[in-house]
């Protein structure tokens, strides 16, 4: 008689592990941790150098210890009011954005989630293509400026109003909820609207916070639309700035000189304070939504 007893998934408590198991369970233990490390030193090198003496800065004696403990140089990017005008441009265009793109990726992956919609292999192929083939940087410079987008946020928020593959993602995990709960909904006289709207957003909050802060990160971190797209210093996002202050390094030197900053502040030292304060707000962000990554991404991409 055949045995049809199925393996558990897991192993169970008191269950000893056998030689392979523990050499490949040390082995991810200490590819883990070679991980992280390779994540968190640039970022240790990047504050400690925010917050160490300039000389030593230009030197290149900081590594991933302050060298000269100092905060002059992160209080005098706090003192520019050309660092709270690139935040500002930031904030609105990552706030506007992931709430756009958040929008048009559930209300397109919702439909294309449906077996019964008239189209949707060819839409999801015409997605599929646009994921391979993009129509180049001048087609897209000369639509945006044709569209007098130019030097609005707009212009920086709507090349991501969609991103191909978060939408799949977010189409695979609708795929993967139970029809019987849709169904109950349209017997109590739900529409499509109210359904996804009550019904299937609050069962998708994994992959909806996943793909939000995906979508958070690539707008926060853009630095390419926001150079192409926009001329005014007002207008100009952290990226931005960060690259000014790099490309113009002599004269941060100089102004810094006639503000007798000189002894502490480097243009490279004002580099990785502007970076440090930067990447505060995603890094406080992402403990909300850290909860929901590994279930919203696992299921939205094995899914279909």
């Amino acid at each position: 008689m055949l045995n049809t007893k199925k393996k558990p998934l897991y192993r169970e408590k008191g269950i000893p592990l056998s030689g392979s198991e523990k050499f490949l369970s040390g082995f991810a233990y200490i590819a883990m941790a070679l991980l992280s490390l390779i994540a968190i030193l640039p970022c240790l090198h990047v504050i400690s150098k925010a917050v160490s003496n300039g000389p030593d800065v230009t030197a290149g004696n900081v590594y991933f210890w302050p060298v000269g403990f100092q905060l002059e140089t992160v209080k005098y990017v706090l003192t520019q009011t050309s660092f709270f005008t690139a935040l500002k441009n930031s904030l609105i265009v990552t706030g506007a954005g992931t709430l756009l793109s958040l929008f048009t990726t559930i209300t397109t992956a919702y439909p294309l989630s449906k077996p019964g919609f008239k189209g949707r292999r060819v839409v999801s192929l015409l997605y599929v293509i646009s994921m391979v083939f993009f129509g180049g940087m001048i087609p897209a410079y000369m639509v945006v400026r044709s569209l007098g987008l130019l030097d609005t946020y707009a212009a920086c928020i709507l090349p991501f109003a969609i991103v191909q593959f978060n939408m799949f993602i977010v189409k695979n995990y609708f795929e993967s909820l139970p029809e019987s709960v849709e169904e109950s909904a349209r017997i109590d006289g739900a529409g499509d609207l109210r359904t996804l709207v009550s019904i299937v957003c609050p069962m998708s909050k994994p992959v909806i916070a996943t793909v939000g802060l995906l979508y958070a990160i690539n707008y926060w971190n853009n630095y390419f639309h926001a150079m192409m797209y926009t001329r005014s210093p007002d207008m100009n996002t952290l990226q931005v700035y960060l690259y000014n202050i790099i490309n113009n390094s002599q004269d941060f030197i100089q102004n810094l000189a006639s503000n007798n900053y000189m002894a502490n502040i480097t243009s490279e030292g004002m580099v990785a304070a502007a970076v440090t304060l930067s990447i505060i707000p995603i890094v406080a962000l992402y403990p909300f939504v850290a909860r929901f990554m590994v279930q919203g991404i696992t299921i939205g991409s094995v899914k279909g």
